[in-house]
């Protein structure tokens, strides 16, 4: 019997929009994919970028039907930890830390999912920007929107979101495969950095506008003054995550399937991104298929959600005073305790879609 054979619009050249597309393909279907930017990879001003993030490659891989690997995904050979001025070395024995390039580089995940979409048939037109409710009610019913985190789309599906403050660093070190996190009085609500492939890239994140002299402080007493790490250039930018109210996630709006961290693939925590946004790629494409089967996956994947948002705003509202004193003693505590470590991070990272459940 042959298979079914319908163009299929796919708007965002993104993780889960690559996915979604090349998944399609394979099923039979035409698929036209169209990107805001000239190229895959997202924001061109902040990549190449590294994401660092849990991830189990050969389970994600199959699920996706991409084999997962060097050079676009590499083990983490290092996690440093700052809490409040103390250092902890993390124990990488039971955390799948990976350090994911993105970009549009030979390199880079994207690039090698958008490879693959070529060979299966899929269609780009580049330059398409989507930005009203009307522009995206015009598309044909069941077509995928995977356009990332971008206020167009969230405002026009009314997706409740939080705003984001931050700013990005990227530039080349001969360091390999590391990684390194901070908390501080003056680090907002986090910041970090992840090498790969001579690319380094650094982000200062915050829920609230920040300060120059902040973001300052930490480039040059934390990333450079601990880690010996810099970033040629900067960018400054205000976004926005899918963390506005807990039933945030949404499959299906209207007749239009929802993928990636705008249909809410998100821890909402920690805020790791990619495993959600490749394993809803797949979700979005089964969706063609069978809404039913697509649904309750998407259901089940992403129901520690509300438990990780609850345990993130409950963490914003501690007093700094308090997590200076737990959150060094803590870590380091983990650090001495590998199994009591394998277990806490394990739990933690179910709020990743998909994270230690795929076949």
């Amino acid at each position: 019997m042959a298979k079914e054979s319908s163009e299929v619009i796919v708007v965002g050249a993104g993780l889960a929009g690559l996915v979604a597309a090349l998944n399609l393909a394979h099923d039979g279907h035409d698929v036209l994919v169209l990107e805001k930017y000239d190229r895959v990879g997202g924001m061109p001003e902040i990549h190449p970028a590294v994401d660092v993030t849990p991830m189990e490659p050969g389970p994600l891989g199959r699920f996706i039907g991409v084999e997962l690997g060097e050079p676009q995904v590499t083990p983490a050979e290092n996690w440093n930890m700052y809490t409040y001025g103390r250092r902890v070395t993390m124990d990488l024995t039971h955390v799948n830390l990976h350090c994911v390039e993105r970009g549009s580089r030979d390199t880079a995940l994207d690039r090698l999912l958008y490879d693959r979409c070529l060979e299966a048939g899929v269609k780009f037109e580049f330059g398409k920007e989507l930005v009203s409710q009307g522009d995206f009610a015009r598309l044909p019913p069941g077509s995928i929107i995977a356009t990332g985190l971008y206020f167009e789309a969230f405002e026009a599906f009314n997706i409740p979101y939080q705003r984001v403050y931050g700013y990005m660093g990227r530039g080349k070190t001969d360091k390999g495969a590391i990684c390194a996190v901070w908390f501080h009085d003056y680090i907002l609500d986090y910041a970090y950095y992840g090498a790969a492939n001579g690319v380094v890239f650094s982000l200062y994140f915050a829920r609230e506008p920040i300060r120059d002299s902040e973001w300052e402080a930490y480039r040059e007493r934390q990333l450079e003054g601990q880690e010996g790490m810099s970033c040629a250039s900067w960018n400054y930018l205000e976004g926005l995550v899918p963390t506005g109210a807990y039933d945030t996630p949404q499959l299906f709006v209207g007749d239009k399937i929802l993928a990636g961290t705008l249909g809410g693939m998100m821890d909402p925590f920690a805020l790791f991104g990619v495993h959600g946004s490749l394993v809803s790629g797949k979700i979005a494409a089964m969706a063609h298929r069978d809404k039913r089967e697509a649904f309750e996956l998407y259901t089940r994947y992403n129901r520690f959600y509300k438990r990780n948002l609850l345990m993130r705003r409950f963490f914003d509202s501690v007093p700094v005073g308090l997590k200076k004193k737990i959150l060094p003693a803590q870590f380091q505590f983990l650090q001495d305790h590998a199994d009591i470590f394998k277990g806490f991070m394990d739990n933690f990272f179910k709020a990743l879609p998909g994270y230690k459940q795929l076949p």
